[in-house]
């Protein structure tokens, strides 16, 4: 009897637990509930030391929709059991349909599959009124959890679509630092580069406010060593570099060019800010800044290669990106030069 009462207060703690977790993920907009954080992070993290072992940048792509099945399963499990504890509460609970013999654990482990699934009652039905009710709310909770992670996922699947196209967007710009303003210089007016920027702040602040809304996000890598175009952490790095190199080192810039360039790199920073707040941590030490003598070739530019070293490094949002660019299993140097197969 105290065995058939604990199965039944776990099973309900079980139920009340998943379901919360369920409708922080999907309904929060701003984290993921404890126990999908928590799975999720640590499936991420074994995924990225196979991949800082053997670069299986293929590995980590495929994590992403593999993350997001093991999410639905996971929740769909958690209630399975919960209902399965519940249902074994009482020694009668469940009965075979025609004998009203009460069903054994693997029994009513099959009447809770199918109750949850909204496939409705088979071989094994509720005792009685008191049953009933339960049963009912069993296959609501499964039909409730099932419509949330259809329409979660489809949420999800539109929003890494915009992620990957404001990091080809980006990389169209130029596929790293000096490419971008190479491409962009218009004689050091750098006019086109703000022009071009306009389109994207909007682009930007609504992929940093999908990452909060829907954090599994996070998960899904683009890219592989031979292509970093749709990857978003080294295109936004990119960029970043790009804004406070030319806002920093190039005096000439009109009022008008500047404002538009500290705009988005302010954005890009609130974007950093954002995932700070539920997806990474600053890097405990500072990037390493590379050697930037070709810089100075750039039109406009006229601070020194070791001053722009030294004011890059001194950026607040550096050691952000770096923990950014680390946690989707990239390297810092993958944002300063081009793919190696383009050698």
């Amino acid at each position: 009897m105290i065995g058939s009462t604990l199965a039944g207060i776990v099973g309900a703690l079980l139920i009340l637990v998943i379901n919360y977790d369920a409708i922080i993920t999907t309904f929060s907009a701003s984290r993921a509930g404890p126990l999908t954080n928590r799975l999720i992070s640590i499936v991420w993290g074994l995924l990225l030391r196979i991949h800082h072992r053997r670069n299986h940048h293929h590995l980590l792509s495929a994590a992403g929709p593999w993350a997001a099945f093991l999410l639905v399963l996971f929740w769909l499990a958690i209630a399975w059991l919960g209902w399965l504890l519940l249902f074994c509460a009482s020694h009668d609970a469940v009965v075979n349909a025609t004998t009203k013999e009460p069903a054994n654990f693997i029994e009513r482990a099959y009447f809770t599959g199918y109750t949850i699934t909204t496939l409705g009652y088979g071989d094994f039905v509720p005792k009685d009124d008191d049953w009933r009710l339960p049963a009912f709310l069993a296959a609501g909770n499964g039909f409730f959890l099932f419509t949330l992670t259809l329409t979660y996922l489809i949420n999800v699947v539109s929003a890494v679509t915009q992620k990957r196209q404001l990091a080809l967007t980006i990389s169209a710009l130029g596929q790293f630092p000096y490419q971008i303003l190479e491409n962009t210089a218009d004689e050091g007016r750098y006019e086109s580069l703000s022009s071009q920027l306009q389109q994207l702040n909007q682009s930007i602040n609504t992929v940093g406010q999908q990452h909060l809304a829907f954090p599994i996000l996070h998960y899904f890598h683009s890219g592989d060593k031979h292509s970093h175009d749709n990857a978003l952490p080294l295109s936004l790095a990119r960029l970043y570099q790009a804004l406070a190199i030319v806002c920093h080192a190039c005096p000439s810039l009109s009022a008008k060019t500047r404002a538009e360039l500290s705009t988005t790199r302010n954005i890009i920073e609130q974007f950093l800010d954002t995932l700070s707040s539920a997806f990474i941590h600053p890097a405990s030490t500072a990037p390493v800044i590379p050697d930037l003598q070709v810089y100075a070739t750039l039109p406009g530019i006229e601070a020194s290669p070791a001053d722009i070293q030294a004011y890059l490094r001194d950026k607040d949002r550096q050691r952000l990106l770096l923990a950014y660019v680390h946690k989707d299993g990239w390297e810092w140097q993958d944002i300063w030069q081009p793919p190696r197969d383009t050698h």
